[in-house]
């Protein structure tokens, strides 16, 4: 890995929102400045394969937001809070936050794949999804304390979600092949 390597940031968010020219990346010096804030699309609030698409756009943008930021307000609104994975990896970035630091990048798109769209007898939905990770980096006192270096495949998560009351919630995800 160079020693120059850092995260490809998006010009447009999963959900299709053109990421504003004033927006700033992430550098050793400063956290993000000027980061746009996602906007769910009415139709991540379908019970629909498209829907359920949307969804998982919202939220893969929503996660970067938190990682450009530090809220992980928008996140934690649409994942159960029983994914304890979750719930420990935004504990993470508000403590990280918390304590001076910043991450770059954390951008990723998380696709369904057509024809997996079926409703489970308790009422949610296991989705075998594709991830395109762009990776990422924490930066403390300016210098680069932890990488995640990019990864892509369609091999290796499957993710459990919820519709109920109008809306979709993130319950959990795992390795392919073990919900």
């Amino acid at each position: 890995m160079p020693n120059d390597w850092r995260p490809e940031e998006p010009t447009v968010l999963a959900t299709g929102q053109k990421v504003p020219d004033d927006y700033e990346a992430a550098a050793l010096e400063h956290p993000a400045r000027n980061v746009p804030r996602p906007v769910m699309p009415a139709e991540a609030r379908e019970e629909t394969e498209a829907g359920a698409q949307a969804f998982l756009h919202y939220r893969a943008d929503a996660h970067w937001y938190a990682m450009q930021t530090g809220d992980t307000s928008l996140v934690r609104e649409v994942t159960a809070l029983e994914c304890s994975n979750c719930t420990e990896q935004f504990d993470e970035i508000d403590e990280l936050y918390r304590d001076g630091g910043w991450a770059r990048g954390g951008w990723e798109e998380v696709t369904l794949p057509r024809g997996h769209f079926i409703k489970r007898a308790d009422g949610g939905y296991n989705f075998p999804v594709e991830v395109d990770s762009k990776g990422f980096q924490t930066v403390v006192s300016s210098q680069v304390r932890v990488t995640q270096m990019p990864f892509s495949g369609n091999d290796l998560l499957d993710i459990y979600m919820d519709f109920r009351d109008g809306h979709w919630t993130h319950v959990t995800a795992s390795p392919r092949g073990s919900l």
